[in-house]
């Protein structure tokens, strides 16, 4: 029977056979987040929409097609999150967490929503687990927020990284690049796609950004952002390399790497997998984000990755290797004893096991039926002749083997 109700296209249920790798996931982050001093922070899931239009960009795709945005009953433009720097910033601003001298680094595992198509790897609501740090400019920065992202991923099994690497210079560096972006696409413009006409005229880098074949094509032979980078960004890019070089870190540059946030300013990277052709996350600088929203000049660097396709990788890759919990008991009673059953399994409950038990007062064969079906590892068998001597029967649900034994000893010690 095809059910009543069911959920959006563009959002998912997690079910629990599933959600155990995910919680697998970010426990990893929080262990590896953790030893680079970074503190989890939550932010609210809606926000003023004009904190995206401001940062993002208003002629993003993001903020033009992608973003829920609406006015709530107050007659507030609002938004559900599109990306999770901007509301860290805002509450870095609002909170007033800012000390001069010191870089503050805060972490985020969290829902966020785009009205994109529906794809494997890409839902209107996606997850993102990613690291903001704000408060210093040095290159050093940047090469231990890419450091933290490779740890991250060697750390879930995943070996074989790709770094794509670049810089997208300054707002003074990048409006000449844009200029000469401008002219080289504009000889072209009847080859590019309507989207891509469009972003002509707003912002050329972003058809850097497009994956149309046609767009791809042409962009390969546009101007390199290399050959505009002004003087104090070409230093900080070059630090950036050397420094990955001396600590062991391949990368690949990719002059074309734009990333597809506004806010972004001198190095730009991404991450991929070996057999898999989508990035699982990216980052890069954006010393002027903080400026933007109202605050100081406080530089900042973060990355995020997506949480559907890091899974999608570790999937493909073998790596998901936890298996759903299953009971440790099943408690089942001669009918007379429900009560006591009931207090013996909160006392092994108590313990730290995990108990399950019947709640028809079958008779005992119906209730090891359900003992298997609950997949438990023994089930406990509590019988009238053996109950007063406090003895239970332990059946072991794989081999089928019974054994009398103490009732206490179930609860100081795990029969395996």
């Amino acid at each position: 029977m095809k059910p009543k109700y069911t959920r959006l296209r563009g959002v998912r249920d997690i079910l629990p056979e599933e959600l155990i790798h995910w919680r697998d996931v970010e426990l990893k982050a929080r262990e590896i987040f953790r030893r680079y001093n970074y503190k989890e922070i939550e932010t609210p899931i809606i926000e003023p929409a004009e904190i995206f239009i401001r940062t993002v960009g208003e002629e993003t795709d993001i903020v033009r097609k992608e973003m829920y945005i609406f006015k709530d009953r107050g007659d507030r433009l609002v938004a559900l999150r599109p990306e999770g720097t901007a509301p860290v910033v805002r509450a870095f601003l609002e909170n007033k967490l800012y000390t001069p001298g010191k870089v503050s680094k805060f972490y985020y595992i969290g829902d966020m929503f785009r009205y994109d198509r529906p794809q494997a790897g890409r839902q209107r609501e996606f997850h993102q687990i990613g690291i903001e740090a704000l408060g210093e400019a040095s290159y050093i920065l940047d090469v231990e927020v890419i450091s933290l992202l490779l740890s991250f991923l060697n750390e879930l099994g995943l070996k074989n990284i790709t770094l794509l690497l670049n810089s997208v210079g300054c707002p003074n560096c990048r409006t000449v690049y844009s200029s000469a972006l401008r002219e080289f696409f504009a000889s072209r413009v009847e080859m590019l796609c309507e989207d891509c006409k469009e972003r002509l005229g707003r912002n050329p880098l972003r058809i850097l950004d497009c994956k149309v074949d046609t767009c791809r094509d042409i962009a390969g032979d546009a101007p390199s952002i290399m050959d505009y980078l002004c003087e104090d960004c070409k230093e900080h890019f070059d630090k950036v390399k050397e420094a990955l070089t001396s600590a062991g870190i391949p990368y690949i540059l990719d002059n074309r790497l734009v990333r597809g946030l506004d806010y972004y300013t001198k190095t730009a990277f991404e991450v991929k997998a070996e057999g898999f052709d989508f990035s699982i996350g990216g980052g890069g600088r954006y010393d002027g984000l903080v400026k933007e929203l109202g605050g100081p000049d406080i530089p900042g660097i973060g990355f995020a990755i997506g949480m559907e396709r890091l899974l999608e990788v570790l999937e493909g890759s073998g790596l998901l290797l936890s298996k759903m919990e299953v009971p440790d008991y099943f408690i089942a009673y001669e009918p007379d004893l429900v009560r006591d059953a009931i207090i013996f399994a909160e006392r092994l409950r108590s313990r730290g096991f995990t108990v399950e038990i019947s709640y028809t007062s079958k008779a005992l064969k119906s209730q090891l039926r359900e003992a298997d079906r609950s997949k438990s590892r023994k089930a406990v068998i509590i019988k009238n002749e053996l109950w007063i001597n406090n003895r239970v029967i332990l059946k072991d649900m794989t081999t089928g083997e019974q054994q009398e034994v103490e009732s206490i000893k179930l609860e100081v010690c795990k029969f395996e």
